[in-house]
């Protein structure tokens, strides 16, 4: 796909989150969605069925970027510093995307997206055994129970706080929840 029309896309599906989201519910059409994008709503339907497809793809987007952070760690990271990232990743989404997900009426990491969290799972599983093992993440701690714990959190102004709870029910004493709490204020996500 041509770079101009991968930016259509990307700016189509925001836009879905955002008019979506503001409307409070699906009662938009795909002419305000295109408005809202820039986009001619024939660029719209040269990439998506429908207003539907849209909203699917907020969440096919989501666990797109999920299932490649779980896949790549970065070089520098230890196994519960990939964990932490993706928790706080996360948290960052659904808090940036929570009135649309309220507003479509969608359980988080449900369908649409579902054969794309099968992919997120078994790599996130592979960096929290590994944290595990080093003795960062309790061993009571179970991976599928902290993205979904990290999935409700929604409240922009709480996330932090919520998220270093999150953090320090998960990690043992070894590892430095305040100052990942602290790193986690300057992340952003679009």
């Amino acid at each position: 796909m041509r770079e101009d029309a991968q930016q259509n896309r990307l700016r189509l599906v925001r836009a879905t989150r955002d008019v979506v989201g503001l409307a409070g519910s699906l009662d938009v059409s795909v002419r305000d969605i295109a408005s809202a994008a820039e986009c001619s709503v024939a660029t719209l339907y040269r990439h998506f069925d429908g207003k539907h497809d849209l909203v699917d793809a907020v969440s096919i987007m989501r666990w797109s970027r999920m299932a490649a952070l779980a896949a790549t760690p970065e070089v520098h990271e230890t196994p519960v510093e990939h964990v932490l990232s993706i928790l706080e990743t996360y948290t960052r989404m659904t808090t940036r995307d929570h009135r649309f997900i309220l507003a479509a009426g969608i359980e988080v990491g449900k369908k649409p997206a579902e054969h794309l969290r099968a992919d997120f799972e078994p790599h996130f599983a592979q960096s929290w055994v590994s944290a595990q093992s080093a003795g960062h993440i309790r061993r009571t701690a179970d991976p599928r129970d902290a993205i979904d714990m990290a999935g409700v959190i929604r409240d922009p102004r709480r996330r932090i706080s919520m998220l270093a709870l999150l953090a320090g029910g998960i990690c043992t004493d070894k590892v430095d929840v305040a100052g990942f709490a602290e790193r986690a204020v300057s992340q952003r996500y679009e």
